[in-house]
């Protein structure tokens, strides 16, 4: 996926920023772990979180524009994915790296 327009998440949306690493914490899943981006579109926000080496993994997820249209449900869904994605490629990573 090309990064190009992709802007930080904490900038253009810290609301919803706060509420996706809040709900990736409870996974176990750090700040550090992961790059949190958005592309600003006409009728909302495209949320892309990056993880896993080099940060080359991504889930995606659109929100509305609105901050009362980020549904609470629909973030946790959404830190869910990314989460277990995310687990997935770290363990996969450790094993790689304990191989060499």
């Amino acid at each position: 996926m090309s990064r190009e327009g992709q802007r930080m998440l904490r900038v253009i949306s810290p609301h919803l920023f706060e509420q996706i690493t809040a709900e990736l914490e409870k996974y176990n899943v750090h700040l550090n772990d992961i790059q949190a981006n958005v592309v600003e579109k006409d009728d909302g926000l495209e949320v892309i979180v990056l993880f896993g080496e080099h940060f080359s993994q991504s889930k995606s997820h659109f929100f509305g524009h609105s901050e009362s249209d980020f549904d609470e449900v629909e973030i946790k869904q959404f830190a869910n994915t990314v989460a277990e994605a995310c687990k997935e490629v770290m363990v996969a990573d450790y094993f790689k790296m304990m191989k060499m």
